[in-house]
């Protein structure tokens, strides 16, 4: 065995968007597969925009303030983080392509709720990088 062949292959990870009840595969009016690329957990880019929120509660929490947590706060932790870690898409949304923007990402993100669980399954499942 070798380290080498066990190291990412690839920094992002391109989810296929699929219907969230039906498992069918969406497509833009193009035919083209609805697709969002994010940076991969292991990538500079991933682990950037993970240090920073981290960093912001560890420097509220030194200031000597109380600082409460809640389900709320957590939940726009990830969707920021998602937001900030999205590197491409090609969706259709209110009958357009939309521009890709962190503001934008995260907007949908919320409001398209069950796009933000594939993400995150695609993101868990992107461990499995191994050559075969």
């Amino acid at each position: 065995m070798d380290l080498m062949n066990l190291k990412p292959t690839s920094d992002t990870v391109e989810v296929k968007l699929v219907h969230p009840n039906t498992g069918d595969a969406l497509k833009n009016d193009d035919k083209t597969d609805m697709t969002i690329t994010v940076h991969a957990s292991h990538s500079k880019e991933y682990k950037t925009a993970l240090h920073e929120q981290t960093n912001k509660r560890l420097k509220a929490m030194q200031s000597g303030k109380k600082q409460e947590i809640t389900a709320q706060d957590m939940e726009e932790a990830t969707l920021t983080l998602l937001s900030k870690v999205t590197a491409d898409w090609n969706i259709t949304y209110g009958g357009e392509k939309p521009k890709l923007t962190v503001a934008k990402a995260k907007d949908i993100y919320d409001e398209v709720f069950w796009i933000k669980d594939q993400i995150e399954e695609a993101v868990a499942d992107s461990l499995d990088f191994t050559k075969a």
